[in-house]
């Protein structure tokens, strides 16, 4: 089982069917501290971080963000 993070506050899940991001790439954040500093991600998201939590941005964001050290590419898990 997959260990819980303590937010102070979060999306509704069920809210999340109705969200996309356009051409989205899956990246892990490498360095929670500089993500908190460009203001994309509050401490809520530097606790998701820290606990090696991945997320979709858009390609553009992404390819930035790899770009300034702050976080890796990712694939996508396979299921089975």
């Amino acid at each position: 089982m997959m260990e819980r993070i303590k937010l102070d506050f979060m999306i509704y899940p069920e809210e999340l069917k109705r969200c996309y991001v356009k051409e989205p790439v899956l990246i892990k954040v490498i360095d929670p501290e500089s993500i908190f500093l460009t203001g994309i991600l509050g401490e809520s998201g530097r606790k998701m971080v820290k606990r090696g939590c991945r997320f979709y941005f858009t390609k553009k964001l992404a390819d930035r963000l790899i770009k300034m050290g702050v976080a890796r590419k990712v694939a996508k898990r396979r299921r089975g």
